[in-house]
């Protein structure tokens, strides 16, 4: 192909290729993806357009979940900052947004935070409500995972007024829904939440999103083991793992760990064991450190104690800001050394607990 193609017609398709990842549309995003591709070497010299590639190429790879090709896509756009202080605010809205992304994804949430509002000032120049509705969703959900729940809600109910008034982003809608519900749960109230999901799992079968409908299954699960109706929760969990993409995805890995932990405390010991195993090697294939961490607490409290284990478990938790999971399940540590008789190891364990929860201000104060 000796003909140069015009970079504005490569401008076009690098924004249709990032309309498709933000409505999740896979197969079309790698389809698009290698279109582009096969193009790019003919496209007319311009820089800023390179650089807008790079960085839907890291998006891009963060949909697929593929960690160790976002780490290369990241650090390349860190090799390029200074080129991307000399572009348009476009350009450096999207290094920042994106490396917001990254981060939540490594789960270092407040850093993503700290992206996200540098990001936001860039926002104001890009004329594209989905762009905003898009920004407000990403900060609802790491705002949730830090246990600020006002401010998710907040951000959540702006993302969503938006996305309601675009019909191809129904399911980015339910999504906006699924976080109200998440963060109902996590406020116990249960009752609201379950109501939440139930209409949302409807909407989400409706237009045959197994994504959405897996993550709801394993949610309204998350609803009936608090509320110790673990059949319930059991059978909720292994309908969300008998949708494909659920299960193949990380959220699967949370809802083999869930299955482990139910199977468990329902006293099903050799079922549970055969659950942890299967969520431990899937976490070792995908360095999910989070819930290898919970998968190892759980272990130690139900098959074999190692201190060692608890102990490193915990450390990985606090250092990623897991201020609610740390409380749930130091107190699940507590109450097993008060079953063995161990006072003095539970005391440790419900002082861990309550420090926890004192944590969860700090961090409010810290973002303040």
């Amino acid at each position: 192909m000796n003909v140069k193609i015009a970079y504005e017609k490569v401008a076009r398709m690098l924004n249709e290729w990032y309309g498709t990842i933000k409505r999740h549309q896979v197969p079309k995003a790698i389809s698009m993806k290698e279109e582009i591709q096969s193009v790019l070497p003919y496209m007319e010299e311009n820089q800023d357009l390179l650089l807008y590639f790079n960085l839907l190429d890291l998006r891009h790879n963060l949909m697929l979940e593929k960690l160790s090709d976002s780490k290369e896509a990241y650090e390349k756009i860190k090799k390029q900052e200074e080129q991307v202080k000399e572009t348009n605010k476009m350009i450096q809205y999207y290094s920042l947004f994106f490396s917001g992304v990254y981060e939540f994804y490594k789960k270092n949430f407040i850093d993503a935070i700290n992206y996200y509002r540098l990001a936001e000032d860039k926002l104001k120049s890009i004329p594209d409500e989905i762009e905003s509705a898009e920004f407000h969703y990403k900060l609802a959900h790491a705002y949730y995972q830090i246990d600020q729940h006002f401010v998710s809600l907040s951000h959540a109910k702006k993302a969503k007024s938006i996305f309601n008034a675009h019909e191809d982003y129904k399911v980015k809608a339910i999504a906006c829904d699924m976080m109200f519900g998440a963060n109902l749960y996590d406020m116990y109230q249960l009752s609201e939440a379950e109501e939440l999901f139930q209409n949302t799992l409807h909407e989400a079968k409706a237009i045959n999103n197994q994504r959405a409908t897996g993550i709801i299954y394993h949610n309204l699960g998350l609803i009936f083991e608090r509320k110790n109706v673990l059949g319930l929760a059991l059978e909720y969990f292994k309908k969300a793992m008998d949708l494909q993409e659920h299960f193949e995805s990380q959220n699967g890995i949370r809802s083999m760990y869930m299955a482990a932990r139910v199977l468990y405390e329902s006293g099903d010991l050799s079922e549970g064991l055969n659950w942890y195993k299967n969520a431990l090697t899937r976490t070792k294939k995908c360095n999910e450190e989070e819930y290898k961490s919970k998968l190892k607490i759980i272990y130690s409290i139900y098959e074999e104690y190692n201190q060692l284990e608890v102990n490193n478990a915990f450390k990985y938790l606090e250092t990623k800001n897991l201020w609610s999971d740390v409380s749930e399940l130091a107190e699940k540590v507590a109450d097993f050394h008060k079953k063995t008789g161990d006072l003095n190891s539970c005391t440790e364990y419900l002082k861990k607990a309550l420090n926890a929860k004192t944590q969860i201000l700090k961090v409010t104060e810290a973002l303040a």
